[in-house]
C-alpha cells in the first residue's frame, strides 16, 4: 500500500535538509591526524561462571589490547561500521572530536565535522556523543553534542569524509545526558533512510523521547515521557536513563535505574506509549533523586530475548534476561571477573543470541564491601580501578561461561580513590561503551584517569583524561 508523507511534514523536511547542506559541508581532518595506538598489558581473560567461580581447566580467553586516541575523553562511546573502521568521541576540551581508525587501533585521525575553512561545526559540547548505525545497506555514522539550549548533530554516510549537520536535534530545548540509537520502524514510512533515528534525553522532571523518519534531519516528540520524574508516592527519580536500542521488529527500549532500581521502559508504537517493568529488585539501598546511582545497558537479539546489565546495591554487575517480551526475568547473576568486589557503570551489547560482550570500570580493593553505604572518601585513598571487558557465547544456558580480563596493566590503573556509584569523581563522567561489530569483534570505550601520577609508588591525584578504546584477541566466537 502506497502512503502519502504529509505536505507540511515533507516542507519542513525539505527545509532541514537546504539549512543541513548549508551548514554541513565536508570532514576536515585536523592536524591530529595519525597519532599512534599503544597496545595495552592487560592478561589473558579468565573463565568463570556467574559468581565469579573461576573454571581452571578452561584457557579460551580472548586477550586485551588497549589504544589510546590521543585526545581526552570523559564519557566516551564507540561503534564500528561495516567497512570495520572504528569510531569513537573524545572530549580534550569544551569541543567533542570524532575519532576514526581505520586499521583496527594502530592509529586514529579527527574526522571531525568542519567548515570549509577547518573551523569545527560542533565547538561546544557538554555531552558528546557517537553512534553507527551498522545496519546492512546504512552504515550511518552519528555525532551529537548537547549545547546550553539544543543540540547539533551530524551524520556521515562515507566513514567520517563527509557530514551533513542539524544544528537543531534536541527535539525540544534543554535537555541532558542524551542518548542516539537508530533501528527498523514499526508503522511509519521512513524518508531516504531505512531506518528510525530516536534521540533521547534527560529533562529531569522526566525520561523523554523524540524520532525521526528522514534519518536525523527533522524530529518530532514520540508521545508521552518514559519515565516521570516523580513516583506516585512523590519520590524524586529525575529523568537520567541509559542508552536506548531497538530490536529487529521496532521495538524501543530504554533502560535506567528508576529511584536506584532497575527498571526497563519499552514501546511498541514508537514511542507513542510505553510500557515500564522493574526487571529485578536487588538495586541500590539510597535514592540517588534526580541523578542517578548507575546507568544501566540494555540489548535484544534476533530472537527477542532481552539482556539486561546493572549495578546491584552489592555494587556488583548483575544480568538479566527475558525470554518473553519483558513480561518476565530471570533470577539475576553476578557476573563481575574473580576478585572484582566493586564496579561502575557496567555496560553491554549483543550479537547473536547468547552471545554478548560487556564492560564496566572495576576495582580489587574497594573498602565498599566493608563499610558499605557509611564509607567516607578518605576511605578510598587507596583504592585502584581498571577497565574490565568480558564476553561470553552461552549466555541463555544454565550455567554460562564467561571470560573477563582488564584491558589495563593493573599496575598502572585507569583510575585511583572513590568511583562512583554514578560519576566516577570529575575524571570519568557517565557512562562508557562497548560495541561488538559487524564482524564478531568487541570494542570498548574508556577514560584513563591516571596518565601521569598514577602509575607512580605514591601517587594518588588522577592528572589527565586519556581516550582509550579496548579491544578483545581470540576468545570464543561472537558471530
Amino acid at each position: 500500500m502506497l502512503v502519502s508523507i504529509p505536505r507540511r511534514l515533507a516542507a519542513a523536511a525539505l527545509a532541514a535538509a537546504l539549512l543541513a547542506t548549508l551548514l554541513s559541508i565536508s570532514s576536515g581532518r585536523s592536524a591530529d591526524a595519525g597519532v599512534k595506538g599503544t597496545e595495552g598489558a592487560g592478561p589473558k581473560a579468565v573463565a568463570h561462571h556467574a559468581g565469579a567461580k573461576v573454571i581452571k581447566a578452561n584457557n579460551r580467553g580472548p586477550l586485551p589490547r588497549l589504544f589510546r586516541v590521543g585526545f581526552g575523553a570523559g564519557e566516551p562511546t564507540v561503534g564500528v561500521t561495516n567497512e570495520g573502521n572504528v569510531f569513537f568521541v573524545a572530549l580534550p576540551g569544551s569541543a567533542s572530536k570524532v575519532i576514526r581508525s581505520t586499521n583496527e587501533g594502530k592509529t586514529w585521525e579527527d574526522v571531525s565535522p568542519r567548515l570549509p575553512s577547518g573551523q569545527e561545526l560542533h565547538r561546544v559540547s557538554l555531552d558528546p556523543y557517537v553512534h553507527v548505525d551498522d545496519t546492512e545497506g546504512a552504515d550511518r555514522i552519528f555525532t551529537i553534542d548537547l549545547t546550553v539550549a539544543c543540540s547539533y548533530m551530524s551524520f556521515s554516510d562515507d566513514e567520517g569524509e563527509s557530514w551533513i549537520t542539524n544544528p537543531l536535534a534536541c527535539g525540544r530545548p534543554v535537555n541532558d545526558h542524551q542518548t542516539l540509537f537508530t533501528g527498523p520502524p514499526k508503522s511509519s514510512i521512513t524518508v531516504n533512510y531505512p531506518n528510525m533515528v530516536y534521540y533521547c534525553w534527560n529533562d529531569v522532571a522526566s525520561s523523554a523521547c523524540s524520532k525521526s523518519i528522514d534519518g536525523g534531519l527533522t524530529f518530532t516528540p514520540t508521545g508521552f515521557p518514559a519515565y516521570r520524574g516523580v513516583t506516585d508516592d512523590m519520590n524524586l527519580c529525575g529523568g537520567i536513563h541509559g542508552h536506548g536500542h531497538v530490536d529487529l521488529k521496532g521495538n524501543v527500549y530504554l533502560p535506567r535505574d528508576y529511584c536506584s532500581q532497575p527498571w526497563l521502559a519499552i514501546s511498541r508504537d514508537e514511542g507513542l506509549t510505553w510500557e515500564t517493568v522493574q526487571v529485578a529488585k536487588n538495586g541500590m539501598p539510597i535514592n540517588c533523586g534526580y541523578t542517578s546511582c548507575t546507568d544501566p545497558s540494555v540489548a535484544v537479539d534476533r530472537k527477542g530475548n532481552i539482556y539486561y546489565l546493572y549495578m546491584a546495591g552489592d555494587h556488583l554487575p548483575y544480568l538479566v534476561i527475558s525470554r518473553d517480551d519483558g513480561k518476565t526475568w530471570s533470577k539475576p547473576m553476578m557476573v563481575g571477573a574473580p576478585g572484582v568486589n566493586d564496579v561502575n557503570i557496567p555496560t553491554l551489547d549483543v550479537s547473536a543470541p547468547g552471545k554478548l560482550a560487556f564492560a564496566y570500570y572495576g576495582s580489587t580493593n574497594s573498602p565498599y564491601q566493608g563499610c558499605r553505604e557509611e564509607c567516607e572518601r578518605k576511605d578510598f585513598t587507596k583504592t585502584t580501578w581498571n577497565g574490565y571487558m568480558a564476553v561470553t557465547a552461552n549466555a541463555l544456558d544454565k550455567n554460562p561461561v564467561f571470560y573477563s580480563t582488564t584491558v589495563n596493566d593493573p599496575k598502572d590503573p585507569m583510575k585511583r580513590q572513590r568511583c562512583g556509584p554514578g560519576r566516577c569523581d570529575t575524571s570519568v563522567y557517565d557512562f562508557i561503551d562497548i560495541r561488538i561489530s559487524p564482524a564478531g569483534k568487541v570494542w570498548a570505550a574508556f577514560v584513563d584517569a591516571c596518565i601521569l601520577v598514577c602509575n607512580t609508588k605514591d601517587g594518588v591525584t588522577d592528572t589527565g583524561k586519556d581516550g582509550v578504546v579496548g579491544h578483545l584477541v581470540g576468545g570464543p566466537g561472537l558471530l
